[in-house]
């Protein structure tokens, strides 16, 4: 069958392409690329899309690349299509993130194609993906280490991304090109096999043909096997998600013990999901999920797994909470506190300190209000917790350690350096919002009371 009518069967069965779509392609100036561009321009007026292109200069090739920028353009030109063009320093990037160059080229191009769709309003982005990039992606993960989601390699569509060519072999491109006589860039990083994908391209793949020549239809085919097994695992994932997950300010927020309860492959789907939803240019590798699944099952309340692109997963007592956020900087700093309103920015926060003649006839419920016998107090300071801090609490006649009391309460570890704590003369009177000391606290005996009230600044 000729490859325009494959491609236009595909995108029919798969439901890639609407009437209407605006479509950005992505074009490196390669063999593929061009060709699904050539593909898309010769179907477009069937289907009543709008094309436009999109390429990256990664910088990486001195003038090759900057020739490869000169070709796309234009193609742009010859077909009459809008033609969009970043340059972009990928060496640098990949050194700035810690990643190699092709997962930050990867990240770059990924996020310049979603860019220009938001800005120019393109309903689909078209990757020149094929059959043999799907076949080096599964050994590449087999390789580096994944689990059977991983294995799944590059699916056809997900969400805009569309990849028509996904069911072509490479060679057949190549053909297909040749009998169209169409012009491409060739690029000469291909041969350097000191890029993964180009050794398993150019030394394993035909090693692995000299042991069975049809190896990459059974590794289609076991992929094709893998893809229905993700889909019942996956859907028990998103239904525990449904019931189970909380959002947590810009993260997520799962109850431990129902996560390790889930079967193993279960868990890991849900893992993987909400890794990918708090960052998705992130590709979680097994080690990635087990490293959170060690952090599950540790007896220590509070831990912290730090993985790629800043995402930190939090034991916090019964919780896992995936999140990009940093631990707050500690507050050193120790504040006088004064009669009146005492406006604390550091810690977000305004203490008001008024006397009054009477005792209250009861405590207040309310955590931010706390009442003490004025005769003991003076010198007020506010700070932060410091190890080795001790306090009464009400109730009681000994002094427990504060960080004992935090446990107690189960006050998450990163939260404990930013809880303000209410002095006189060095001793602590309040962990403000939690408990006030006993030593201070109003008796029959009080003459004046002291009244704290804590409030948002």
């Amino acid at each position: 069958m000729d490859l325009e009518q494959r491609v236009r069967r595909v995108i029919s069965r798969e439901r890639l392409l609407d009437a209407g779509d605006t479509v950005l392609v992505g074009v490196s100036g390669g063999i593929d690329s061009s060709t699904l561009l050539f593909l898309l321009n010769r179907i477009k007026h069937d289907l009543d899309l709008g094309l436009a292109v999109g390429h990256i200069n990664h910088r990486l090739r001195g003038e090759e690349s900057e020739r490869d920028e000169v070709f796309v353009k234009g193609l742009a030109d010859k077909y009459g299509l809008p033609c969009h063009t970043a340059r972009i320093d990928v060496g640098e990037y990949a050194r700035e993130q810690g990643l190699s160059v092709q997962h930050a080229g990867r990240d770059v191009r990924y996020r310049y194609f979603e860019e220009w769709s938001r800005d120019h309003g393109y309903r689909k982005i078209a990757i020149g993906h094929n059959r043999d990039d799907q076949v080096e992606t599964f050994l590449l993960r087999l390789i580096k280490g994944t689990g059977i989601h991983g294995l799944a390699s590059i699916p056809i569509k997900r969400g805009p991304l569309i990849r028509p060519l996904l069911c072509t072999y490479r060679a057949e491109i190549a053909a297909y090109a040749e009998q169209c006589s169409l012009p491409y860039m060739q690029d000469s990083s291909n041969l350097k096999e000191a890029y993964e994908r180009n050794f398993i391209r150019r030394r394993i793949a035909p090693l692995m043909e000299q042991l069975n020549p049809r190896f990459r239809e059974k590794i289609l085919l076991l992929l094709s096997d893998i893809a229905s097994i993700n889909t019942v695992f996956d859907e028990e994932a998103s239904r525990f998600l449904e019931g189970e997950e909380e959002a947590e300010g810009e993260g997520f927020r799962v109850r431990a013990d129902r996560l390790g309860d889930l079967h193993g492959e279960v868990r890991f789907r849900v893992i993987t999901l909400l890794l990918a939803r708090l960052e998705p240019r992130f590709i979680a590798l097994r080690e990635h999920v087990l490293l959170v699944e060690k952090s599950l099952r540790s007896r220590r309340p509070n831990n912290v797994v730090t993985l790629p692109h800043g995402i930190r997963v939090k034991r916090v007592y019964g919780d896992l909470l995936f999140t990009k956020k940093g631990d707050a900087p500690q507050v050193g700093a120790t504040f006088a506190i004064e009669a009146g309103e005492n406006a604390i920015p550091l810690l977000g926060i305004t203490l008001d300190v008024s006397l009054m003649d009477e005792r209250p006839q009861v405590s207040p419920k309310e955590r931010n209000i706390a009442f003490f016998d004025a005769a003991r107090i003076s010198d007020l300071a506010l700070r932060t917790f410091r190890e080795g801090d001790r306090f009464t609490p009400l109730g009681m006649t000994g002094s427990v350690k504060v960080k004992d009391y935090f446990i107690s309460r189960k006050i998450p570890a990163d939260r404990r350096r930013q809880v303000p704590l209410l002095l006189t003369r060095g001793e602590i009177i309040w962990i403000v919002g939690e408990r006030i000391s006993d030593d201070f606290k109003v008796t029959t005996r009080t003459k004046r009371v002291l009244r704290v009230a804590v409030g948002p600044r």
